[in-house]
């Protein structure tokens, strides 16, 4: 299979010609520093450009992307936070940054495939393996880095990623290099290729980020499993095509297409040996399944993976995720039915306890503040109007009105209703989808058809907080449960709970779901 990898076309007379020189460069990088990162990042994208335009021997590209690469990649790690924590739609601030880092990784992977296409187009490839197993893995994590862009602000890869992924890593196994380990530069902190140092690792690593379903995570817990699975990532097995007793754990790969692994189960046809391989990760699951064990009995893995300061319940709910998704194949319980209808969404806690609250009602009438027990926010909340995409038995998909509050999360806690309907159902936003002008398709997965506001006060502290009591639902066998802010879980801690005039003490009992927003808890009555 000939390279046609995602390359610029190179100018035979530049006007401005590269600085190539290893010294030159880091100059002018010193001169960056205490610069805003905007402006480091436009330097440096200027700069990986003209150098990407031109022609240049094979080596001498190498060592000057060598020298960017460094501040290049601690840059894109500061930028993210200001996307990475971001709600959907994207603010302006937000897609600044998410665009510089995109076009940072683009040229980056740009630089390291040209590398590449020259040293494969020598006569003379004697010694050659080395350079193009640093050029394939480099490009490669460029490349991951790129689609992780993508994936933190919820829009789909452009197919070229995985064409040039599928391509680079064919082009390492011709040359028998897959395995090579690549030295990693010491200055390069918090990267994943430090731990995913070779190009079968970084390609596997590429391929299961893809498989964890990206759109259903936070911008937050896609870096974490990144950063756990870059630890644990050599226990995922690449093979042939073999024929297979058990399919489960099991991934096919179609090196000649530029479409991302699919599970075995789905395929319509059996694997093709010549274009597909498997990738299999029973084993990654097990070791996985290890952790995950660990954490539940209060002790940390002494892998490094998950570090010392970690929230444990945080990474006790990944790990569980990453399971589901990297071992057993999910598939759907329930049909989708297109629908045309609008709903009103409000987001949070607080504005879904105002909403659901019969104390509320005339308050909403008259336009009138809703008093203390409400929020620390001063503003009253606000319904947002959607448009229904499809709707199905425990949930809807929607689409958001341009006039709509930009506060959506992964994980976030709504309100919703139809204009026919009486009571504010509760429901969890599952997965994430953007697009171009604000665009936003979100998945809502119903909890409750509706809710009770009440007024949660923790024994021994006094401490009050707004929360959300949730009916049992027999017909699914769901237990009444109680929503409240993330952290009041504690085992058989007592709960004052206030509402329509009436006080319960509540122990709680057992954590349903969690999210970075909130706690499901199912609890029993004391009084």
């Amino acid at each position: 299979m000939a390279l046609n990898l995602y390359i610029p076309t190179l100018k035979d007379n530049p006007i401005i010609i590269a600085e190539t020189r290893p010294q030159k460069i880091s100059q002018s990088l010193i001169a960056q520093h205490g610069k805003n990162l905007l402006d480091i990042a436009s330097f440096l994208n200027s700069e990986l450009e003209i150098l990407n335009r031109q022609k240049i021997s094979p080596s001498t590209r190498v060592q000057a992307l060598d020298a960017y690469r460094p501040i290049l990649i601690s840059t894109a790690q500061a930028l993210s936070e200001d996307y990475s924590i971001a709600a959907l739609p994207l603010h302006d601030k937000a897609k600044l940054a998410a665009a510089a880092v995109e076009s940072l990784w683009l040229e980056l992977g740009y630089g390291y495939k040209l590398v590449l296409v020259d040293l494969q187009n020598q006569l003379i490839k004697l010694g050659t393996d080395k350079s193009s197993a640093n050029a394939i893995q480099r490009a490669m994590h460029a490349v991951a880095e790129h689609a992780l862009v993508y994936y933190q602000t919820y829009f789909t890869p452009p197919e070229h990623i995985w064409s040039d992924l599928h391509q680079l890593y064919f082009c390492a196994i011709k040359l028998g290099i897959q395995n090579v380990k690549v030295d990693e530069d010491k200055s390069v902190v918090g990267s994943t290729s430090t731990h995913a140092n070779t190009i079968e690792n970084t390609y596997k690593h590429a391929l299961l980020m893809s498989l964890a379903d990206p759109q259903h995570l936070t911008q937050k817990n896609m870096r974490l499993a990144a950063e756990y699975l870059a630890f644990h990532v050599e226990n995922a097995k690449i093979s042939v095509v073999a024929p297979l007793e058990i399919t489960t754990s099991c991934f096919v790969v179609d090196l000649s297409s530029n479409k991302p692994p699919v599970p075995y189960s789905k395929q319509k046809t059996a694997p093709n040996p010549d274009s597909d391989i498997l990738l299999q990760t029973l084993d990654l699951v097990i070791a996985i399944h290890q952790d995950l064990s660990s954490l539940q009995n209060e002790q940390l893995p002494k892998d490094g993976g998950i570090p010392v300061n970690a929230n444990r319940d945080e990474y006790i709910d990944l790990l569980t995720y990453l399971i589901k998704h990297w071992g057993v194949t999910q598939k759907r319980i329930f049909n989708r039915t297109k629908s045309q209808g609008e709903v009103d969404i409000v987001t949070g806690i607080p504005a879904i306890h105002y909403f659901s609250s019969s104390l509320n009602e005339a308050a909403r009438a008259n336009k009138s503040p809703i008093g203390k027990a409400q929020t620390n926010d001063l503003d009253t909340p606000h319904a947002s109007r959607w448009h229904i995409i499809n709707i199905s038995a425990i949930g809807m998909s929607v689409r958001r009105h341009p006039t709509a509050e930009k506060n959506i999360r992964i994980g976030s806690l709504l309100g919703f209703k139809t204009k026919d309907e009486q009571n504010w159902s509760v429901g969890l936003v599952r997965w994430a989808s953007c697009g171009n002008r604000d665009r936003l398709d979100i998945g809502v997965q119903l909890i409750a058809p509706r809710a009770q506001s009440a007024i949660a006060r923790i024994n021994k502290t006094g401490r009050e907080e707004l929360v959300l009591l949730l009916p049992e639902i027999i017909a699914v066998k769901q237990l009444a449960t109680i929503v409240a802010r993330v952290g009041t879980y504690e085992p058989a801690r007592q709960l004052s709970i206030t509402y329509n005039n009436n006080t319960h003490v509540i122990m709680l009992t057992k954590v349903i779901e969690r999210s970075h927003h909130f706690e499901r808890i199912q609890y029993s009555v004391i009084s």
